[in-house]
C-alpha cells in the first residue's frame, strides 16, 4: 500500500464520517455512508498492519473469553451507572470482585484487557468505571443476546472443522455431545431463559417489518406453523382486529402458553379470543384446513435442505381446501454472489449463516435456493409474489397450482 493510496483511503473516511455525523445531529441515521465507513475504515487497517499483524487487530480468542466472563458474570451491572462524576460512578477491582464472584486478580487481569478494547476505563489504579461501550452492555436485551451467544455458539464454534470431518450435522453437537434443541432441554431454568429472552430480543423488529410488509388484510385466518410462544400472533391480532390467529408447536411449548394464558385478568385474556394455541409438529401433514395462510417464519434456516423440504410438503394439505390460501416462507434472502451491496452488510449475513451451520447444521438461502426447495416440495407449488422488508428480510408467498 503507497502513502499516497493510504491518504486517499483516509480521505474518503473523512468524507463518510461526515455525512454519518451531519445525519445523527439531524437526529437520522444514513445507513449507506455508515456501512461505506465500516468498509473504508477495515481496508484502512488491513493494509496499514499488513497481513501478518491484522488477525491481531481483531477480536482475538482472549478477547472473547475476557467478554465471555464479564458478560456471564454480571460484570457490567455491578459497574455503577448512576454516579455524579466518574469518581462516584466508579469501583475498585476488590469490591466488585466480592459482587461477581471471580477472584480479584484474576478480575484485574480481565478488566484490563477489556479496557484496551475500550470496553471499562480505568480511571485510577485497580479503579473501573464505564464506557459508552460497556454502559450500553449494561441494557438487559444487549446483555441476554451476547450472553446467550458466548454460552453457545462461541463455545461450539471452534469444534466446526472437527463436525465436518465427523460427518456430523453441526459443530453443536460435537462441541455438546447432543443437538442444539435436546441440549437447551436438559440445561438449567436459568440459561433456558436467557436463551429464550435472546430470540425473542431478535424477533422483535423482524416481527414489526413483517406486520408492514405483508398485505394481511386479504387474510382471515393465520396459521404459524413453529410459533413458538406465539409473538408474531399476538402482535398481529392486536395490529389487525379482523384476524383469528392460530399458533402451532410442540404439546409441551403450547401447554406452557395455555397455562400462561389461563392465569391472566379478564382484560387481558380478551386478546386471546382470536388467539388459539395447539399442539403440532411441523414435519406432520397439516390438520387445519380452516385458514387462508400457514406461515413458516424462521424454521427453514434452521434445517438442511432434506428437512426443509419434509417441512413445506407437509402443509400441503392446509393448502388443497383453499385455492386462495398461502404458504407464507418468511426468511432472510442471502444476496447473490455479484451483489452491489457493502462488504459490512454482506458479511453480517454471512455471519449468520455461519453461525446456523454451527448451532443446528442450518443455512441462510437465496431466493432461488428457497425456489428449489419448494419445487422439492412438490412440482405444483409455486411463487406467487416476494415482499422484501429491510436487511434482507423477506416473505414468499407461495400457491398451489390447480
Amino acid at each position: 500500500m503507497t502513502e499516497k493510496s493510504l491518504e486517499s483511503l483516509a480521505s474518503s473516511i473523512k468524507l463518510l464520517a461526515s455525512e454519518v455525523q451531519n445525519a445523527r445531529e439531524k437526529g437520522s441515521e444514513d445507513i449507506e455512508a455508515f456501512e461505506k465507513l465500516i468498509d473504508a475504515l477495515d481496508d484502512m487497517r488491513a493494509d496499514l498492519v499488513g497481513p501478518m499483524r491484522w488477525p491481531g487487530t481483531l477480536f482475538a480468542p482472549p478477547d472473547f473469553a475476557a467478554l465471555q466472563t464479564a458478560l456471564l458474570h454480571d460484570v457490567f451491572q455491578h459497574v455503577p451507572t448512576n454516579g455524579k462524576d466518574t469518581a462516584s460512578a466508579s469501583i475498585h477491582v476488590k469490591d466488585l470482585s466480592k459482587s461477581v464472584k471471580i477472584p480479584a486478580d484474576t478480575l484485574l487481569r480481565i478488566m484490563r484487557l477489556l479496557a484496551a478494547n475500550k470496553i471499562f476505563l480505568e480511571i485510577d489504579e485497580k479503579v473501573f468505571c464505564h464506557t459508552p461501550l460497556s454502559a450500553g452492555m449494561v441494557d438487559e436485551m444487549v446483555s441476554a443476546r451476547l450472553g446467550s451467544f458466548f454460552n453457545g455458539v462461541f463455545k461450539a464454534s471452534s469444534s466446526l472443522s472437527d463436525a465436518i470431518d465427523a460427518g456430523k450435522r453441526s459443530a453443536w453437537e460435537v462441541r455438546f455431545g447432543m443437538p442444539m434443541y435436546e441440549y437447551f432441554e436438559k440445561i438449567p431454568k436459568s440459561d433456558r431463559e436467557r436463551m429464550a429472552k435472546s430470540m425473542a430480543i431478535s424477533s422483535i423488529e423482524e416481527i414489526e417489518d413483517l406486520s408492514v410488509i405483508f398485505p394481511w388484510e386479504k387474510f382471515n385466518k393465520i396459521v404459524d406453523i413453529g410459533g413458538s410462544a406465539g409473538h408474531l400472533v399476538v402482535h398481529l391480532a392486536k395490529k389487525f382486529m379482523h384476524l383469528q390467529c392460530v399458533s402451532q408447536d410442540l404439546l409441551e411449548v403450547t401447554a406452557d402458553q395455555i397455562r400462561r394464558i389461563a392465569s391472566l385478568s379478564p382484560t387481558e385474556k380478551s386478546l386471546y379470543d382470536r388467539v388459539e394455541f395447539e399442539s403440532h409438529d411441523y414435519y406432520t401433514p397439516q390438520t387445519r384446513i380452516d385458514a387462508d395462510a400457514f406461515i413458516l417464519r424462521r424454521c427453514l434456516h434452521n434445517n438442511p435442505d432434506d428437512d426443509c423440504i419434509k417441512m413445506i410438503k407437509a402443509v400441503i394439505p392446509g393448502l388443497e381446501h383453499n385455492p386462495k390460501a398461502r404458504l407464507l416462507i418468511n426468511e432472510k434472502l442471502m444476496p447473490v454472489w455479484n451483489s452491489s451491496d457493502t462488504r459490512y452488510k454482506t458479511k453480517m449475513l454471512r455471519r449468520e449463516d455461519i453461525a446456523m451451520m454451527i448451532s443446528v447444521g442450518g443455512k441462510e438461502r437465496t431466493l432461488e435456493e428457497f425456489a428449489g426447495l419448494i419445487r422439492g416440495a412438490d412440482k405444483k407449488l409455486e411463487i406467487s409474489e416476494v415482499y422484501y422488508g429491510k436487511n434482507y428480510f423477506s416473505v414468499i408467498s407461495v400457491r398451489l397450482a390447480r
